[in-house]
């Protein structure tokens, strides 16, 4: 039998998780869901009307809030110097513990959150159609979908790799540490702001808003999926972006890289 990975092993594993997710994150889940309902009714008895955009902007600011704290809620306690005990002593590699980590946080934690709080939408729009301004799934929400999925699914990586890098605090901790390295980012950026000069970079920018067809940012006539594709197909962006998921990619891959390094030689 391999050391490495076992599918047995793992899906007996996955299997044991799935079915202590409820008790652990069930709860929270139902809180979130809940209060999406409650704020949308809540704002409808003023008289607003919510757009399918606006809804889905919500229910991924909120799924995001709930993935951040989804990793601590779950395995929290891995690298707990006498509660993971119980964790690393698991009859599976450290392969198969992150891979599973990997499947309850960002496929089956998401799936959950994201199903509940489109039932919600969903059970709204029925109840209260006036309210709504049309079904939550059209053609720009699902555009708005799929490019926030590679976010969330980034911003939950790193708060995985925090969740077993630190032993205590750790959403607070991730928090800080992502907050510095943000700064220190703008801070790099004005530092090359000040050497290229500020005239280089207010042409560079007014070259990319010159080449956005007329119209589209007159918001009588707006089109998120027509904008989104007019504004992807210039050269400069799609540079620009080519070089994001590039960067999203190592990110990625060295928060996960990290965390089963950290998993496999965790001290207790």
């Amino acid at each position: 039998m391999s050391n490495v990975f076992n599918i047995k092993r793992f899906c007996a594993l996955v299997r044991k998780e799935c079915r202590e997710l409820p008790g652990k994150y069930g709860l929270s889940i139902l809180s979130i869901v809940g209060g999406y309902m409650i704020f949308l009714i809540l704002f409808m008895l003023t008289g607003l009307t919510f757009s399918p955009l606006t809804r889905m902007t919500t229910i991924m600011a909120l799924t995001a809030i709930a993935l951040i704290f989804a990793p601590s809620k779950l395995h929290g306690t891995v690298n707990h110097n006498k509660k993971g005990l119980s964790y690393v002593l698991l009859p599976v590699s450290s392969l198969e513990k992150t891979l599973s980590m990997f499947v309850l946080n960002s496929i089956c934690t998401t799936f959950l959150i994201l199903v509940g709080l489109f039932v919600a939408d969903v059970l709204l729009y029925l109840i209260i159609p006036s309210h709504m301004s049309g079904f939550l799934i059209d053609g720009a929400t699902t555009t708005l979908l799929g490019e926030k999925l590679i976010n969330l699914f980034l911003l939950q990586s790193l708060f995985i790799f925090g969740n077993v890098l630190f032993k205590r605090h750790k959403v607070a901790l991730t928090s800080i540490s992502l907050i510095g390295i943000f700064f220190l980012l703008i801070l790099f950026v004005f530092i090359v702001v000040r050497i290229i000069g500020y005239e280089t970079v207010e042409r560079f920018f007014d070259t990319i808003v010159s080449q956005i067809p007329e119209g589209m940012d007159n918001r009588n006539v707006f089109n998120y999926n027509a904008f989104n594709s007019a504004y992807r197909q210039l050269p400069v962006v799609r540079n620009i972006l080519l070089i994001s998921y590039s960067i999203y990619g190592i990110i990625l891959t060295a928060c996960w890289i990290g965390t089963y390094r950290l998993i496999k030689t965790a001290k207790y």
